[in-house]
Formats: structure tokens, C-alpha cells, sequence
């Protein structure tokens, strides 16, 4: 896994990311991008415009619980209905799905990221964005206070952190998105904070209490060297001083950790 961080904003990285891929890709045929949670669709339209002035061809649809929100039908994307807490039932397998700002506000990130797999096709792109709570501003926010950067107070009944109801730990969401098929390839942010790098020399204590916990602790040979590319997870500039994670992911593998063996120790991992 790379970690890489940029000055850029987080919708021109996405784009650019989109367009890298669709180039590596080489395909002659028509390569059918969907991002879920597209709002009145300023990203989707900035991207269909992106992707027409390349020699790529493309079919640009977005999905969503309120479709009719979508401002982009005079550049003819479709807009599917689809509840991401429930099935998605689209009819469709895609090449590239993207998801920005989006799984923090999910009651059930795990069915989002399964559902995502089965609309993929074999080496299908995931493109997936949320607030970084591994920052060393976030981590020293919790030690303080208890709660991440963007989710900043207690949660109440009547205001909750701009919607955003689940910290998505990193490390956590590589697990998920391997359960379901996935090899995280790159993780990227958009700008780093002040507060990140004025903590900087923390970052020499996390790698070291970092070796000892994911290495000296953990005996399993396989999880050992899953846990060595981790390590340079959790310590990339991306992690460490970026405001938002944005994660390259490729489903490698069609197993889907479905409900009924979720919680099942399984042999479909990367050894």
C-alpha cells in the first residue's frame, strides 16, 4: 500500500485517481463508472466533462436515495434510486464506483462495502473517500478529549457532527474491504493540518509502539506479513497529516463476506 498526500482538493485527486485507472486499464470497451451519494451532482459533472475531453470511452450514472436531486440530466447521467442500508438491486456491474464523503454518514459501513463488491466487476476499482481519524491531530484530539477530528462532540439527538455517526477507522476499513475481495493499492489525502505537523515527533513513538503491537505481539506468520504493509499504512504523510483519506482499492477476488459467514475465519486473504 502507498500513501501519498497533495495540495489538491479532494474531488480533483478523486478525478484524477478516476481517470489514471480508466488509462491503465486499456480497454476498448465502454467502461461504466457509478458514484453513490452524488448530492445535485457538481462531482459527476465535473467528471463527465473531465473524461469527454479524453479519448476514453465512458458511461457516467450516479445512485442515490434522493435521485431527483441530481442536477446533471442535460449531460444525460442517470440517477438510480438505491438505499445504501438495504440491497442495492441495480442491474448493472460497473468498473469504477465512487463514494465520497459518504460511508461516515452509513448506520452499516460492513453492507455498504458488500454491496459495493457485488456491483464491481473482476478487477473493478473502488474509489472511497472519509475523514481521517489517524491523524496525529485526530489522535491527539481523542487522548484529549474522547472524540476524532469531525466527530468533535458527544453525539446528541439533534446535532450529529454534520451526520457524520461512524469514526471510520483505517485500519478497520482495509479488514472490511478484504473480507469482501478487496486489495487496497494506494491511500491518498488531500492537504495536511497545521496541528499534524506541529506533532510531527509523536509520529517516532506511534512506529515504535506500532512494531511492537502489530509485530512483536502478534505470532501468526501470514498476519505478521499483513501487518508489515499496515505498519507502512499507519505511518504514510497520508495517514499521519492528511484531513481526508481517500483509498485506491481493486476487488482481486469474488468471495463476499456475506451475514451468515461474516464472522467466519476464512482463507481468502492475500497470504
Amino acid at each position: 500500500m502507498k500513501g501519498s498526500i497533495s495540495p489538491k482538493g479532494v474531488n480533483e485527486i478523486v478525478m484524477n485517481t478516476v481517470v489514471e485507472c480508466l488509462k491503465q486499464k486499456k480497454s476498448s470497451r465502454v467502461m461504466n463508472i457509478l458514484e453513490i451519494g452524488p448530492g445535485k451532482g457538481v462531482f459527476a459533472e465535473a467528471l463527465h466533462g473531465l473524461l469527454d475531453e479524453s479519448d476514453i470511452p465512458f458511461k457516467m450514472q450516479c445512485a442515490d436515495i434522493q435521485p431527483e436531486q441530481i442536477n446533471s440530466r442535460n449531460i444525460g447521467i442517470k440517477c438510480h434510486y438505491i438505499d445504501v442500508q438495504k440491497e442495492f438491486q441495480l442491474k448493472e456491474q460497473f468498473d469504477i464506483i465512487i463514494a465520497i464523503e459518504l460511508i461516515e454518514h452509513l448506520e452499516n459501513p460492513f453492507h455498504f462495502i458488500r454491496e459495493i463488491a457485488m456491483h464491481l466487476e473482476d478487477e473493478g476499482v473502488l474509489v472511497l473517500t472519509s475523514p481521517n481519524i489517524l491523524s496525529l491531530r485526530s489522535r491527539m484530539r481523542f487522548f484529549l478529549t474522547g472524540c476524532f477530528d469531525y466527530f468533535r462532540r458527544p453525539y446528541n439527538e439533534y446535532w450529529l457532527n454534520m451526520g457524520h455517526i461512524n469514526p471510520i477507522n483505517p485500519l478497520q476499513l482495509v479488514y472490511t474491504l478484504r473480507k469482501n475481495g478487496f486489495e487496497v493499492k494506494k491511500i491518498m489525502s488531500n492537504t495536511s493540518t497545521f496541528e499534524s505537523l506541529v506533532f510531527a515527533p509523536f509520529s517516532i513513538l506511534i512506529a515504535l509502539f506500532s512494531s511492537i503491537h502489530f509485530l512483536l505481539r502478534e505470532k501468526g506468520r501470514s498476519q505478521k506479513k499483513r501487518n508489515m504493509r499496515l505498519i507502512r499504512f499507519v505511518l504514510s504523510p497520508a495517514l499521519l497529516f492528511g484531513k481526508t483519506a481517500i483509498y485506491l482499492s481493486v476487488r482481486k477476488n469474488k468471495f463476499i463476506a456475506t451475514p451468515d459467514i461474516w464472522h467466519r475465519s476464512d482463507s481468502n486473504f492475500d497470504p
